[in-house]
């Protein structure tokens, strides 16, 4: 399930929008990848770039996937990109003092019964719960299994039997422990990569311990409010807010948001938003408005290369991502359901997306690069 120089912020709203002709090449390039038929339909696709003071930001087929026009400001699950917003919030509260990144688990959640600190993780039955960091949960270096890809199967088949459930974090670490996954660590801490939502649900837990409200109030508190995302919000764990106009997501020609209930997403993955909310987001990150100390930002974005099964190197820092799209170094995350955010320091580029489709059928790399080649020949 599926790692956060810049002008003035208010831009967003005001800044200068694309000329006609340009928008319609890059709108036909968006309806050139939209597939309605098929066992993966794209239905609609979002898409935000800027540079400077230059803005796209537009909206293809339809939102539904039958007959409601799609908005460019449709708001959809965001997915793993709220990984990134649970590392800032952690980061927050270690410039505040509250926490250290180097500090044991332990220290924090030792309590708390549901997470089982000492049977958290074995490694070729030797326990390592007790030696996680906070670090190596943010990094996935702690070696934790995961709940949705070391047991899909049985995970996925329990949602389709109870689509409606309504998760939280004690739940979730139950099921953790019910598959037996706590013994099946990938690796000892900090000997390897491995990415598991357990690490986020675990630093969302720490969240709540160390400020003494919900996640929900610390996002909000601490990101959406100072930043103005007024259509972003942690979905099931707060009233639904914004203009309420929702593009769908889609697994196969399942419509996810109509029979699921995807509340298990939560600190790894659970907030809704639109393109020019994870715009601000990224920018606001950039710019220094996230945190008081640019060392911050510096150490989040140190990324270590990470050789994947599929033979890729995945580079990752703490919550964060490093991507090349056309030879330019990003930052950002991706989401399962078909989102992706990335900034370009070097050129100044904001690239945040929306695809509803998990499966869409076509090399996503390949598309954000074709969008972001037409909007620099602008």
């Amino acid at each position: 399930m599926i790692g956060r120089q810049f002008i003035a912020f208010g831009f967003i709203v005001v800044g200068l929008v694309c000329n006609g002709q340009s928008t319609n090449a890059l709108m036909a390039t968006m309806n050139s990848f939209l597939k309605p038929h098929g066992k993966n339909p794209v239905h609609s696709i979002q898409v935000f770039i800027s540079r400077g003071d230059e803005i796209f930001c537009e909206s293809v087929g339809f939102s539904d996937g039958m007959r409601q026009q799609a908005d460019k400001d449709n708001q959809f699950k965001i997915a793993s990109i709220t990984k990134t917003m649970t590392a800032v919030a952690i980061l927050q509260l270690q410039e505040e003092g509250r926490l250290s990144i180097d500090d044991k688990v332990s220290r924090y959640l030792g309590d708390i019964p549901f997470v089982r600190v000492n049977e958290l993780s074995f490694y070729e039955r030797i326990s390592y719960g007790e030696s996680i960091t906070i670090k190596q949960l943010l990094q996935h270096s702690s070696g934790i299994a995961d709940i949705f890809t070391d047991a899909t199967l049985r995970f996925y088949l329990n949602e389709f039997l109870y689509k409606k459930q309504q998760w939280n974090a004690e739940k979730l670490m139950n099921r953790y422990y019910k598959y037996g996954l706590n013994k099946s660590a990938h690796f000892a801490p900090d000997s390897g990569y491995f990415y598991s939502d357990i690490n986020y649900f675990l630093l969302g837990l720490i969240i709540e311990k160390c400020s003494g409200v919900s996640l929900a109030q610390q996002f909000r508190s601490r990101i959406f409010k100072p930043l103005n995302m007024e259509n972003t919000y942690l979905e099931y764990y707060e009233p639904a807010l914004g203009n309420g106009k929702i593009a769908h997501s889609f697994m196969g020609k399942m419509d996810i948001t109509k029979i699921l209930n995807t509340s298990y997403d939560w600190a790894g993955g659970g907030v809704v938003s639109t393109t020019t909310d994870l715009a601000r987001f990224l920018q606001g990150l950039f710019t220094g408005k996230l945190f008081s100390n640019e060392l911050t930002l510096r150490k989040m974005t140190t990324t270590l290369p990470h050789k994947l099964k599929s033979g890729d190197i995945k580079y990752y820092g703490l919550g964060i991502s490093q991507m090349d799209f056309n030879g330019d170094i990003y930052f950002g995350h991706a989401g399962f359901w078909g989102s992706l955010v990335a900034y370009c320091p070097s050129q100044n580029i904001t690239f945040c997306g929306n695809v509803n489709q998990v499966k869409p059928g076509f090399n996503t790399k390949n598309f954000i690069e074709t969008l972001i080649r037409n909007f620099m020949d602008i």
